[in-house]
């Protein structure tokens, strides 16, 4: 006899079938099936109901373990089966037995990553009952590119099915097997089965249940519905169940089976009026709008963190407040992929004990991390995020330091492929470009090039197998574990775990391990000798490993269960929590997995071959996932939902939130922004934090006995200022004798904090070596030295390129730039054969911007009595000059660097001098940065070359001035289109030097001698009328000597100022394009705040030229 009981959602269908089942006849043998994943809570509910000796007459069985006992009684269990991994290789090997006959499919056939796809076609195929040589019939019989789609798949799981009959069952055919079974073995001959929980079956389901009606004494059958009758057009939340209860009466009416159809009565005793009246009209007619008497809560956040902190807030509140446990809580989301990994950190926070009924990706697991990131590193050539995804896992013998500064290198050079199994030491400068190689250097170099070794002998060996076929390559991998130590160092780490009390994850680790060992048996056997290169291996048995998932247990009773919608509708819970009820999640629009499309379907259907449901149909199915989801709860049910995805997009409540609010009439949402973060006082950390940002939840929580000394301790931390070090710490940050350059000096003046990160802590930031402006101001430097020593520059002559040797000066020119960057390359560079295609180019490139600075250069020198007389002139020891020194207190400074070239013009038995330094950015000579103490290289330069220039040189010295000059490729706009006149005007106005020059008419002739239209090079300006010369850059004698001093003010400010320990945060500002934090390396390490713990811009205020010169003089006085 087949009895259906339907009802609506919580009105008693599981309680009466437990109840009729404990109160049967105890002679026949009764049997509660359930789905899978419902079967733990099933158990212990039927123990609950029939008490100690109810396992001597029942028992729970989902359809798998049903299977079970079937093959048990009749024969079976003994066949060998295929586990997840072993269908997928099972599928590439059938894949690849037809692969030449196959028509759309031919070309994604050779992707490992097609199987996936493929294999979830064939679970449907399966799981509905449609065999290959329907496929096959349908495909002969349609044409174009559908019947051949049809044709290819009929041909895949043919061959597929014949592959699974040589050599190990599907277990995806296990109720096709049962339901053979049966028909031969009258295990369910006069017993009581009863079905709960269900809402459809499958067509393999469908077969099993044929045969149990056969043979049981009654089959009851639960389904949530209202009535048999379809009156919602097959789109409502009961039409699943109807046409579920419409399958089964056709089965038992085709077998000659009695049927009786019970309908329960709608009343819940157990849930509150609230939520009945939400089962009742949330998806039917509703009635006038009542009160929800606190039922039904509604909370919109801000973000989907702090959505789950509230939800952690609100279930702590619960059990504290309401007398609940936290087993009474669940938590759920239509889109739980978003939001497991924020339980699995909040909730821990918060102190709420959570189970998490989700799949989580095996993948990132440590040790499966390990094997597929070394075989991709090997496949893949060594790249960057392979090789260190590998060593980063924390299981191989390299130690972190190696693996550290290995990284560093390996990002500063961009290594990969044959760099790394090199049999030549690696010669790459550990600092890049430009450095000179140091014996520190070399130890590092030494150091590094033993850790690549360490690293990619193991992974060679793996490499170079040369038994190249599935089975070869599956025996290689395991070598190469082996050899790495993996099992040893996993042993230990499972000890170590075990020891710390962590059971759950020693055993995660040991099935991982077993994961992989048996992932690689299956490939041994299933691949045996067919040809397999190492890149198919690596893509083939990371899908291998995907199939598995590692099985957890909840560490306690009493714990909230979290989980996906559609995995928990069996569950009946007092309060559900459902999150993420935004308009993006609720309805979830989704496809049917695999390869076949509506259209596919529709044709299939119409040769009478069904299978599950399209995406529309999938749409209205999410209705009824709705409404069991929220019939679930007996005492409150709390929506929530976030203003904004983790990735910033806007969102808006769904339908769901609108139609509870049409239900109740006192039902409002609650804002997180009025709660004011209180909601995060429930737990102890959680509130500290809050402490720290709100006055009120710090007074609040001063006054609490037991959180007083905490924030106190909160408050000593908040009082902390970063803006100090203690003397002995300044003693062994920087010592007494603190180096100082030009940059450094830079970098102390821009912001305290930042000098203290680079020079303090020696926390270089990473950067690729490469071209960019300080290796490209070496590189422009080396040309400029060795081009400008010629003796071409030493003579004095005529102005402009006008005369006849104009053609043969640029030609020496041009001879003299290649041979200098020849040299580069060969010396420097160790030849452009061992760099990158891509360097190669952008190296190329660059000749471009070098030639046009140098011809610029080349031009002004010409037009000049000055001559380059020193180039790269080094102060500091063994350097052509000693280095400047101040000492303030019981601190010295000592100032090195080199200027990058000098000019000299003698007149009257006196030098006069002109510092130049080439600047490859935009950076240009600015009085307001020379007041503050910034850009003062040049100036300090000059001023010690007045002071020191006369032993050096051997005649006495004058300033002359100093100039930046823009050593840079000066991009023209429309310069295709330009008259060369027009060019060179433009070209001279970018390559305009900046800077100051001594405002004696004498120097500023032997300089440059004005044109008709003024000054070409130097930053002045020549009135036509008058011919007085002006400009920012002049400075007199008397002017030039005041600013010595000031920068000797300077000099010993920074001294007393390092002396003091200050490491203050206090960028200076000159807007937002022009200020220190824009490009600083160190933003993540500051945390930048303005106004706390010393915190703060210096804003800079422009000076201008009169003000600057009056501030200096006004200080001298």
């Amino acid at each position: 006899m087949l009895k259906l009981i339907l009802g609506r959602a919580g009105c008693g269908k599981t309680t009466t079938v437990l109840k009729r089942l404990c109160q049967a006849d105890q002679e026949r043998r009764q049997v509660l099936m359930v789905p899978e994943q419902q079967s733990h809570q099933a158990e212990r509910a039927l123990c609950k109901a029939g008490g100690d000796e109810v396992s001597l007459y029942a028992e729970v069985l989902s359809f798998s373990r049903l299977a079970n006992r079937v093959f048990l009684a009749a024969g079976g269990v003994g066949e060998p089966e295929l586990d997840s991994g072993g269908r997928l290789l099972l599928m590439y090997q059938a894949v690849k037995a037809v692969s030449q006959e196959l028509t759309v499919y031919a070309r994604p056939s050779r992707r490992p990553a097609f199987l996936e796809n493929l294999l979830a076609t064939v679970d449907e195929l399966k799981s509905c009952c449609v065999q290959p040589q329907l496929l096959l019939q349908a495909g002969e019989e349609v044409e174009g590119p559908e019947g051949d789609k049809l044709r290819d798949l009929g041909l895949i799981c043919g061959a597929y099915q014949a592959l699974t009959a040589r050599t190990a069952l599907d277990p995806r055919d296990r109720l096709i097997r049962t339901a053979e079974k049966l028909s031969a073995c009258p295990w369910a001959q006069d017993m009581d089965l009863w079905l709960d929980g269900f809402t459809d079956f499958t067509p393999q389901q469908g077969e099993v249940l044929a045969q149990l009606m056969a043979q049981a004494h009654q089959i009851t059958v639960t389904l949530t519905c209202d009535h048999l009758e379809e009156d919602e057009g097959g789109t409502g939340i009961f039409s699943p169940a109807r046409r579920t209860a419409a399958t089964l009466l056709r089965l038992a009416k085709e077998r000659g089976i009695p049927c009786e159809v019970e309908t329960l009565s709608s009343d819940c005793s157990s849930r509150v009026s609230a939520l009945n009246k939400v089962e009742r009209e949330l998806f039917g007619s509703q009635g006038e709008p009542t009160s929800c008497e606190g039922a039904v809560e509604l909370h919109r956040a801000l973000t989907p963190r702090s959505e789950v902190e509230w939800a952690a807030s609100r279930i702590r509140t619960l059990v504290r407040e309401e007398g609940l446990r936290y087993r009474d809580i669940e938590v759920t989301a239509r889109d739980f992929g978003t939001y497991q990994p924020l339980i699995e950190s909040v909730f821990p926070r918060y102190q709420v004990p959570v189970f998490a009924s989700a799949m989580t990706d095996i993948l990132e697991k440590p040790i499966l991390t390990l094997v597929t990131a070394a075989l991709e590193t090997v496949a893949g050539g060594y790249r960057y995020d392979d090789v260190f995804r590998y060593l980063k896992t924390g299981l191989t013998y390299l130690p972190e330091e190696d693996r550290d500064l290995l990284e560093n290198y390996v990002l500063k050079w961009n290594l990969r492929g044959s760099r790394w199994t090199q049999t030549k030491p690696w010669t790459m400068h550990p600092r890049g470009y430009g450095f000179p190689m140091m014996e520190e250097d070399k130890v590092l170099l030494e150091r590094l090039d033993r850790a690549r070794r360490q690293v990619a002998e193991p992974l060679e060996l793996l490499r170079k197998n040369t038994n190249k076929t599935g089975e070869g390559q599956a025996i290689a991998l395991y070598s190469f574990l082996e050899n790495i130590g993996l099992p040893e160092r996993l042993e230990e780490r499972v000890a170590a775990l075990r020891q710390r009390e962590q059971p759950a994850l020693a055993e995660e680790y040991r099935q991982l391990w077993e994961i992989v060992c048996g992932g690689l048996e299956q490939c041994a056997q299933l691949l045996g000798e067919t040809p397999m290169e190492l890149e198919e291996f690596a893509a083939l048995f990371r899908l291998v490993l995907s199939q598995y998932d590692v099985g957890t247990i909840p560490v306690s009773l009493d714990r909230v269960t979290a989980g996906e919608t559609t995995r928990q509708t069996g569950q009946h819970g007092k309060v559900l929590f459902l999150l993420g009820a935004d308009d993006a999640s609720i309805p979830q629009v989704s496809t049917p997995a695999g390869l076949l499309s509506d259209d596919d379907r529709s044709l299939l259907a119409s040769y009478g071959l069904e299978l599950n449901q399209t995406a529309r149909d999938l749409l209205y199915r999410e209705m009824t996932t709705v409404y069991l989801t929220c019939a679930r709860p007996t005492q409150k049910l709390i929506v929530s939902w976030p203003g904004q995805s983790g990735a910033g997009e806007e969102r808006r409540p769904c339908f769901l939130v609108e139609r509870l609010r049409l239900l109740f009439s006192d039902l409002t949402v609650e804002r997180e922004e009025d709660l004011y973060g209180r909601f995060r006082l429930q737990a102890p950390l959680p509130a500290l934090e809050q402490a720290g940002r709100s006055q009120s939840a710090h007074d609040a929580l001063l006054a609490l006995p037991e959180y007083a000394p905490l924030v106190e301790r909160l408050d000593r931390a908040a009082r902390w200022e970063r803006g100090r070090l203690s003397r002995p710490a300044v003693e062994r940050l920087y010592g007494h004798r603190v180096p100082m350059s030009a940059s450094r000096m830079d970098k102390y003046k821009s912001c305290h904090f930042s000098y203290f990160m680079r020079y303090g802590l020696q926390a270089e930031p990473r950067k690729p070596a490469g071209f960019t402006a300080p290796e490209y101001g070496t590189f422009v430097h080396y040309v400029l030295e060795h081009v400008l020593k010629d003796d071409a520059f030493q003579q004095t002559t005529l102005p402009g390129w006008e005369d006849e040797q104009d053609q043969e000066r640029r030609d020496r020119v041009a001879e003299l730039t290649r041979q200098a960057v020849e040299q580069y390359v060969r010396e420097e560079l160790g030849g452009l054969e061992q760099q990158s295609e891509r360097f190669q180019y952008l190296f190329r490139r660059l000749l471009r911007s070098v030639q046009a600075v140098v011809d610029n250069v080349t031009q002004e020198i010409w037009a000049s009595k000055f001559r380059p007389i020193s180039f790269e002139l080094g102060f500091g020891s063994g350097k052509d000059l000693p280095p400047v020194e101040l000492t303030v207190g019981d601190v010295t400074l000592s100032i090195t660097g080199f200027v990058d070239r000098v000019d000299g013009w003698e007149k009257d038995g006196r030098l006069y001098l002109r510092v130049v330094d080439y600047k490859t950015g935009r950076k240009s000579f600015d009085l307001t940065e020379v007041w503050n103490g910034l850009g003062l290289q040049m100036l300090l330069y000059l001023f010690t070359l007045e002071d020191r220039g006369e032993k050096f040189y051997g005649k006495p010295v004058e300033g002359a001035g100093v100039l930046y000059l823009p050593a840079r490729d000066a991009i023209i706009k429309g310069s295709r289109s330009m008259s060369d006149d027009a060019w060179r005007k433009q070209l001279d106005k970018e390559l305009t030097r900046s800077g100051l020059v001594l405002s004696d008419p004498a120097v500023l002739d032997a300089m440059e001698e004005p044109g008709e239209k003024g000054y070409r090079f130097l930053p002045l300006k020549v009135s036509k009328s008058t011919g007085e010369i002006s400009g920012e850059a002049l400075a007199t004698a008397e002017q030039l000597g005041k600013l010595g001093g000031h920068i000797q003010k300077v000099l010993e400010e920074i001294c007393e100022e390092i002396a003091q320990g200050n490491i203050a945060a206090d960028p200076f500002w000159r807007g937002p394009e022009k200020n220190a934090c824009r490009y600083c390396d160190y933003a993540q390490a500051c945390h930048f705040e303005e106004g706390r713990g010393g915190d703060g811009k210096r804003w800079l205020a422009s000076v201008k030229s009169r003000e600057f010169w009056e501030n200096v003089a006004r200080e001298e006085n």
